[in-house]
């Protein structure tokens, strides 16, 4: 499937060079959006450097990240926010925030704003991953019946549902995550021997749920690779 893409017209050139080069972009439009930076339809996109991120998260300076994500919220039926750039590359932007805190902030938001914060090492990565994101959102589902409990009901927890989306990890396992870890923040303080006392989760797990929510390291199934 292939997508038209609207980018907002205060992007710089570079957004917009990546998202014409991409394969499966059939129009792009640069115009003035509502909110955010990308739109796919009624898939919208907050594309924030590390810098960005920090100045709207953590200090006076720079715009209000909550503001941005209320508006981006009443814009879209899907809103995420997307980071561009290696959390390797804090300490050259000389400030006292850890990569910890970062981490810490974006679980905040993913949890209680409901709007997912997902890592993407730079802006050819970034775009390509929303595109991918706009595709699932407005491709016709699989006709293949699902086992019944298979995928997590739209009315369960937000941590839970995203808990079942990790790599390896059923409803089951899901189920047992969001009893020990009832959101995303208190998963990113367990250390991997946290994980592994866990009935059911052996140090393959373990690592793999430890890497989820880590700068992009772990794997969410249904993802596109192709």
């Amino acid at each position: 499937m292939r997508v038209a893409v609207t980018v907002d017209d205060r992007e710089p050139t570079g957004v917009v060079d990546a998202v014409r080069g991409h394969p499966d972009v059939t129009e792009i439009i640069v115009d003035q959006l509502p909110a955010g930076d990308l739109a796919i339809e009624s898939v919208g996109f907050e594309r924030k450097t590390l810098r960005d991120y920090v100045n709207s998260t953590m200090s006076r300076s720079g715009s209000d990240l909550t503001d941005q994500v209320e508006r981006m919220t009443a814009a879209y039926d899907h809103p995420y926010v997307l980071l561009e750039g290696d959390f390797d590359d804090l300490a050259s932007l000389r400030t006292a925030v850890s990569p910890e805190s970062v981490r810490g902030s974006m679980a905040s938001i993913t949890a209680r704003h409901e709007v997912p914060v997902i890592p993407c090492t730079n802006r050819t990565h970034l775009v390509d991953y929303a595109i991918r994101l706009g595709r699932k959102h407005l491709e016709e589902p699989s006709n293949r019946q699902l086992p019944v409990g298979s995928v997590a009901s739209l009315h369960e927890p937000t941590a839970k549902r995203m808990y079942g989306c990790i790599e390896g990890i059923g409803p089951g396992l899901a189920t047992t995550l969001y009893e020990r870890y009832p959101s995303i923040e208190a998963l990113l303080e367990a250390s991997l021997e946290d994980l592994v006392r866990i009935e059911g989760i052996g140090e393959t797990r373990a690592q793999t749920i430890y890497a989820a929510f880590r700068e992009g390291d772990g794997r969410v199934s249904g993802t596109d690779q192709n």
